[in-house]
């Protein structure tokens, strides 16, 4: 073959592989014209790769990921959440147009160099538009918090034992802590998972409230058709328990706690070997007699005055029912004495006009000669500074813890428990203790009256009066 045919199937071959490579580019030209439609390769939208989609597809991938339920946990419940009920709402229109700014925003020429010699493109990053009603989510918790929350159960009273118990915890939706979580479980694509806010619920612990029903209820069913009064004072914290308080009641022998402390403020020196035979005998004894001896030191030889000047500073200390209008085993008719507890209508126990009080009243006092006695402070040296001092209370407390009788509010405490207190029990119908109670958990006052018109046997009546104090001090010491 000549060398003039050879160059001429050379030209030849040369101009048909030229125009190979133009098709073959002119087809990747119109192939990357087609695909410069669709969102730009490495587009991520709302945390979903939708490169190379077209913005419907990319639209209604969207939709469908975030029109998901989110899987709600409340302990050991799964609830599903529709987002349709809280109005959530994808902004894919304005998702669409930022993408749409990335695909435009780049060099055609550029783009389509990098896309023929399959060049790494880097990806464009859309954030999630979407919104929803807080309204209606917060409304949705308020219905699941009611269906699910655990209340704290109440503490409960054992007549049987004389416990109460120290009722259950319980638990409760946050809301808004919830709400916060649920906030980040709707804005991802996948795992829309979200374990509700649980806050513990602290549980009730027995109040004096619990206390006062129980003693109720116990009274009630040992088939006491009587009154009960019952004033505890928590020494420590100061709350009190009180349960018909302010009824007027006979004195009795309590009313020799009262003459022993007034006994004291009238003394300016220790009391000397005499004194404290009667004052021994008055509260440890329980005499009559000796008490008849101290009111007559009150009143500068005169019972009836001492009995006067008794009330009188019983009056500064701020117990207007308290009073002695004569003197114990008194014949002679005494004066009559008005209180506001005598006069009430809703309840007479029919009290002796010699001498009354109420349990509110020697609550207040036993409360004083606690705090006396414990830091020389109270009610006792405020109303009468100068003239009682902390030994003096001390001592009258010492005297108190050695009325041992074994029964009422000392039958309801442990043995070795220290009890300082004065009982007291009328002709049937009244019967009484008033005490201050040294127990490990803390130290506590307590006041009980019982009372039933006509006739109170001892025998059947005491047992209630121990069974109460043992109630009590379980309250104090569980």
């Amino acid at each position: 073959m000549s060398a003039r045919a050879n160059s001429t199937l050379f030209e030849w071959l040369t101009i048909l592989c030229m125009l190979v490579a133009i098709g073959a580019l002119l087809l990747e030209l119109v192939g990357f014209q087609g695909a410069r439609s669709a969102l730009a390769p490495g587009t991520i939208m709302a945390g979903l790769p939708v490169g190379n989609l077209a913005p419907e597809q990319a639209a209604a991938l969207l939709r469908t990921a975030y029109g998901a339920p989110v899987e709600l946990h409340y302990i050991d419940q799964t609830l599903l959440l529709d987002p349709a009920q809280i109005s959530l709402r994808l902004d894919t229109d304005s998702m669409l147009a930022q993408a749409e700014t990335y695909r435009t925003g780049a060099n055609f020429w550029s783009a389509f160099w990098d896309d023929l010699w399959q060049r790494p493109v880097s990806g464009f990053n859309v954030p999630l538009a979407l919104d929803y009603s807080p309204a209606q989510l917060r409304t949705m918790l308020l219905d699941t918090a009611a269906r699910y929350d655990l209340a704290p159960a109440a503490p409960v009273a054992d007549i049987g034992t004389f416990n109460i118990s120290e009722g259950r915890p319980g638990y409760a939706l946050d809301v808004e802590s919830s709400m916060t979580v649920i906030d980040m479980a709707l804005r991802v694509p996948d795992n829309r998972r979200a374990a509700l806010t649980i806050a513990p619920v602290s549980q009730a612990a027995p109040t004096m409230q619990t206390l006062g029903t129980l003693a109720q209820d116990y009274v009630r069913q040992a088939g006491f058709d009587g009154l009960l009064s019952l004033v505890v004072v928590d020494l420590k914290t100061g709350n009190e328990l009180s349960l018909n308080p302010d009824v007027a009641y006979a004195g009795m022998s309590i009313m020799k706690v009262p003459i022993l402390i007034d006994t004291y403020r009238r003394l300016d020196t220790d009391p000397v070997l005499d004194e404290i035979n009667v004052i021994e005998g008055t509260i440890v004894k329980s005499s009559n007699v000796h008490a008849n001896i101290l009111l007559m030191e009150l009143g500068e030889g005169e019972m009836q005055r001492g009995a006067e000047n008794l009330t009188s500073h019983l009056r500064q200390l701020g117990l207007q029912n308290t009073f002695m209008a004569g003197y114990f085993d008194q014949r002679d008719p005494p004066p009559k004495l008005n209180t506001p507890a005598n006069q009430r209508t809703d309840f007479n126990t029919y009290p002796d006009p010699y001498m009354q009080t109420t349990p509110a009243d020697m609550a207040v006092l036993m409360t004083g000669l606690y705090q006396c006695a414990s830091s020389g402070g109270g009610l006792l040296p405020l109303v009468f500074p100068g003239q009682i001092t902390q030994a003096e209370c001390a001592a009258i407390v010492d005297l108190l813890k050695r009325n041992d009788i074994a029964t009422l509010i000392e039958a309801g405490v442990p043995e070795g428990s220290v009890v300082a207190h004065k009982h007291g029990f009328s002709e049937g119908d009244t019967i009484g203790d008033a005490g201050i109670v040294f127990s490990p958990a803390g130290d506590y006052v307590l006041v009980v009256y019982l009372w039933r018109e006509g006739y109170l046997e001892w025998q059947r009546t005491a047992p209630l009066v121990a069974n109460i104090s043992r109630m009590v001090y379980t309250f104090f010491n569980h």
